[in-house]
């Protein structure tokens, strides 16, 4: 039925590593009640709370925007974990933008709409012992942007 060939852009982690992470959250917050409960005000509670918080956003951010791109033929498709997946031609590629934490590589890329909206994308790529594929998607990105600029 689908005989155009398929490259897969994100990370085969990407849904194991938003998840996992929603469970720490989880896990964490009796824990973080409970020890705020049962000490004394000091310094580590404020920066125990802004650390907390700080992953809270990144996670909600994450939710919002990581996606499940690949490479179908002349169209880059992207799948948002609670929206249906869109397809854009290349020329549709805006500028990506990239950020690393350890082995994992978060790129963000906007994408233009067919009505000249603006929706963005984050693209997770991770370099863990277990993937064994190191996907490069920012320069990938980068390449069919040029190469559609080009014609």
């Amino acid at each position: 039925m689908n005989n155009q060939k398929e490259i897969k852009l994100s990370s085969n982690w990407t849904n194991v590593g938003l998840y996992g992470g929603s469970l720490l959250v989880l896990l964490m917050t009796p824990v973080l009640i409970f020890v705020l409960k049962e000490q004394k005000f000091h310094i580590g509670m404020v920066i125990g709370g802004i650390v907390y918080i700080a992953l809270v956003g990144f996670l909600i951010y994450q939710f919002l925007y990581v996606c499940d791109a690949k490479i179908i033929g002349d169209k880059i498709v992207l799948k948002k974990k609670f929206k249906p997946s869109k397809s854009y031609s290349f020329d549709r590629i805006g500028y990506p933008e990239s950020f690393q934490l350890k082995r994992t590589k978060y790129i963000t890329v906007e994408m233009k709409n067919d009505d000249n909206t603006v929706e963005k994308y984050l693209i997770v790529n991770s370099k863990s012992l277990l993937s064994f594929k190191n996907k490069d998607a920012e320069q990938t990105l980068i390449s069919l942007r040029n190469l559609a600029r080009k014609k």
